[in-house]
């Protein structure tokens, strides 16, 4: 005696258009999931450069700062850039720090502007720039440094 199947009214398993459409959906997904880790990654690289290039520009300001109003490393030596200090072209100083010795700072690259008798008369500006990236990229930061009690005034 043979049996005959029956056909059921519930089919059980997916058809293959279902499958594909699935595999499809899952596919757009994990293609934005990784595109947004992409992004995760470079911002995180990003802000990690930007932490250490502000790192830089504040040794540098805090250096400036502690040393004499007349010391040779914090002079305006180049008069030119002082209506634009924000220029990294035309600098006083390039990778060069407080002591006037060269630092190498990895892909980093530091210009400090000065600007004798700015604001006013016994005053300094300087603008510290950081650089990375080839320019691409930037920190910037400023202070004014004043002529201290005790100290010579030259006469103008």
């Amino acid at each position: 005696m043979q049996y005959k199947r029956k056909p059921s009214v519930y089919n059980s398993g997916f058809t293959l258009i279902e499958v594909l459409i699935a595999m499809t959906i899952f596919s757009v997904g994990i293609l934005g999931i990784m595109t947004l880790q992409i992004k995760s990654i470079q911002n995180n690289s990003l802000a990690g450069s930007s932490t250490v290039a502000g790192a830089i520009a504040q040794l540098h300001l805090e250096n400036i700062i502690s040393r004499d109003f007349h010391a040779p490393g914090i002079t305006d030596i180049n008069k030119e850039n002082n209506g634009d200090l924000n220029s990294i072209n035309n600098v006083d100083f390039r990778n060069i720090n407080a002591d006037g010795r060269p630092v190498h700072w990895g892909k980093y690259d530091l210009v400090c502007n000065v600007a004798d008798d700015t604001p006013i008369r016994n005053t300094k500006t300087f603008v510290v720039t950081v650089t990375w990236d080839k320019g691409r990229h930037s920190r910037r930061l400023s202070t004014i440094k004043s002529l201290a009690s005790g100290s010579i005034v030259n006469s103008y």
